[in-house]
């Protein structure tokens, strides 16, 4: 879990639009130096969803702007118009978990569900779909009350906003992803009324053509579908990645006591050019949440080799995900890849003990003060603290109430799991001296 907007990850062709008449609606970068934001979280969905949607928007509060408050979409009676509204909103969900879009919906300039987003005039079917964009403001009339302009970060499926603030953004005032990352930029024009329009832009990230394998594992029931570039012939050594993924994904069920059946679809990529070129990602591996989606290069297919391990760290995200519930920090999201993986960067968890002579207090870390370290210090670091925290405590009560526990909770969160932030820290300290 990462989070923020990224100003440099657009071109300049979508920092600045065409013509001056195409100049609509200010960009997340532009919202984000208003002020002190409001974080407005929707709790129309099921559990699961309600946390999500809370963990995904108080992740990003607590990580970048810790004084802003965080309220829910059942404080805000939209029928009053915009004088209820708190002041720069920021609305985590759509119209299928957020009480207000809902209400809202005929007016809104974008339709979205659990199965479709409709924009620009164009429809994207199916989940795993995000969209992120400043929604102009507007008057009341017939349709409906009036609201005023706001920052949403929604999508398609349930909750539709699964570590969304991953997606590189914050340069365009309006963003659509998939599950392989950045698919469409957009701006918001004059219709033939007076209210704006989204267009979007004709130029498209590359969605090249993919071939997949489908494999059904007995163990829940876990259905895989590994896939490949479309274009040339199948390597000689297809099954053998295919099995790579298989063994990473059964770890990944055995550690997490994953039950539930589950569905999910790796990509292989030939190289790590191709795979940034295909989805703004150029590192070994990365999770898409949202569609239950992993995006791997090719490596050592062998029985512990490189391939399965990190299958193993990417798989945890999506699978903890709907198995454990949302972490609330990215110390308790990487740290359980790490530890259900055994290793980072090709080494054997145990083996960075020795790398690790000094660290900050577990509450400190599960705060912003762990995404400014060095990843080679901070991942190993969260994997040993989950380890610790497992062989202290066991697995349920890490799931039941460390993994979602920020630096606020923290405190309570161990009080909750039978210990203390003290004696967390001691345990650590012991295991990282044995």
């Amino acid at each position: 879990m990462k989070g923020g907007p990224d100003p440099a990850a657009a071109s300049s062709s979508e920092r600045a639009p065409r013509s001056a008449q195409e100049a609509t609606g200010p960009t997340p970068n532009a919202f984000f130096t208003r002020g002190e934001l409001t974080f407005v979280v929707g709790t129309a969905g099921d559990e699961l969803a309600d946390r999500g949607v809370v963990a995904q928007a108080e992740f990003i509060r607590a990580l970048l702007f810790s004084t802003s408050k965080l309220v829910t979409d059942a404080s805000i009676d939209v029928g009053k118009g915009p004088r209820v509204w708190p002041k720069n909103p920021v609305v985590y969900g759509g119209p299928q978990v957020n009480t207000m879009l809902a209400e809202l919906a005929p007016t809104l300039p974008f339709e979205l569900s659990s199965d479709a987003l409709t924009i620009g005039g164009e429809t994207f079917s199916g989940p795993g779909y995000r969209v992120i964009a400043v929604v102009p403001g507007r008057a009341p009339d017939e349709r409906g009350p009036g609201y005023p302009e706001f920052l949403l970060y929604a999508g398609t499926g349930t909750p539709g906003v699964a570590e969304i603030n991953e997606v590189s953004h914050g340069a365009e005032p309006i963003l659509i992803a998939d599950q392989f990352g950045r698919l469409v930029t957009g701006r918001w024009v004059r219709g033939p009324g007076a209210e704006l329009e989204a267009a979007l832009a004709s130029e498209r990230a590359p969605r090249p053509a993919w071939r997949g394998l489908t494999r059904t594992l007995e163990k829940g029931g876990a259905r895989l579908r590994v896939h490949f570039l479309a274009e040339g012939p199948a390597d000689a050594d297809e099954q053998q990645l295919v099995e790579a993924c298989v063994r990473g994904v059964k770890t990944v069920i055995d550690k997490l006591g994953v039950s539930d059946p589950v569905q999910l679809s790796i990509y292989v990529y030939p190289d790590a050019e191709t795979k940034r070129r295909l989805t703004g990602d150029g590192g070994h591996g990365n999770a898409v949440v949202s569609s239950g989606s992993v995006h791997v290069i090719r490596l050592d297919p062998a029985v512990g080799g490189e391939l399965e391990s990190l299958l193993a760290h990417e798989a945890t995200h999506v699978l903890a995900y709907e198995a454990w519930g949302p972490p609330g920090s990215a110390l308790f999201g990487e740290g359980l890849a790490v530890w259900v993986s055994g290793q980072y960067g090709g080494r054997r968890l145990g083996a960075w003990k020795s790398q690790i002579t000094e660290h900050a207090p577990i509450a400190t870390l599960l705060g912003p003060a762990f995404t400014k370290l060095p990843e080679q210090t901070s991942y190993p670091i969260a994997g040993l603290i989950v380890k610790t925290a497992v062989a202290e405590l066991g697995r349920d009560a890490v799931r039941d109430h460390l993994l979602g526990a920020s630096a606020e909770s923290w405190a309570a969160a161990c009080e909750q799991a039978g210990t203390t932030p003290d004696e967390l820290e001691q345990a650590l300290s012991n295991a990282l001296a044995n």
